[in-house]
């Protein structure tokens, strides 16, 4: 997700995920009365378990929104410090809207089955960003990097999420409800794959599954900019 994927890609990863966060700004209207696009099912989630379903959907956005500029090198490494306070608050925001949305998957408008799939999501995403945040803590970047990506799949899954909607409608399914079942696993678990692979063949490329030789000088310049973490 840094130097070796397409300029283009992670461009276009940044406008989807800018877009879905400035979409789900609507949410914040929900406290003053005003369901601005907001289904039915979603909204009786959000009334059976306010204080849950709104600390994850007001939160999340952050970490949707933040996520794609920490992967850029040249942002890095011209503003180490926005890198490491953004970092922050990336991290931050997953932690409070990962243990919100674990605490509203048992009322998943799918039933148990799309609660299983968003409660699994919830655990690895605040794991896999733990582990992230503590790497980096330890000066350990290339675990740091790898983490991260993973973390970051798992933050886009909102994305995936509202992209794979429309396909379930044409395939037959009437609701949101009902594609949940399916979407609460397929809107992340392919992330996670493809970014899984393409780790492993960007290890294989480099020769060095360890730490990458040509990011040495990344390297350094990263352990200045979380001296301070």
């Amino acid at each position: 997700m840094e130097r070796g994927i397409p300029r283009i890609g992670l461009w276009t990863m940044a406008v989807l995920a800018v877009l879905v966060a400035l979409m789900s700004l609507r949410y914040y209207a929900v406290p003053a009365g005003l369901w601005l696009g907001i289904g039915p099912e979603i909204k009786g989630v959000i009334q059976r378990v306010p204080l849950q379903a709104l600390g994850h959907m007001l939160i999340a956005p952050f970490a949707l929104l933040l996520g794609p500029f920490q992967f850029m090198p040249r942002l890095r490494a011209r503003y180490p410090r926005a890198h490491r306070i953004s970092g922050r608050i990336y991290v931050a925001a997953c932690f409070i809207s990962g243990i919100s949305a674990l605490a509203t998957a048992p009322y998943a408008s799918g039933g148990p089955i799309a609660g299983l799939g968003f409660g699994t999501l919830a655990v690895c995403w605040l794991a896999v960003t733990a582990g992230a945040w503590r790497a980096a803590v330890q000066r350990d970047f290339a675990l740091h990097r790898l983490l991260m990506r993973f973390s970051y799949a798992m933050t886009f899954g909102a994305v995936t999420l509202r992209l794979q909607m429309p396909l379930f409608f044409v395939m037959g399914f009437h609701s949101y409800g009902a594609a949940s079942v399916w979407l609460a696993y397929t809107s992340w678990i392919p992330n996670v794959i493809l970014v899984g692979l393409y780790s492993m063949l960007e290890a294989l490329r480099r020769g060095n599954p360890t730490f990458p030789q040509n990011d040495i000088t990344e390297h350094n310049q990263e352990v200045m900019t979380v001296s301070a973490t």
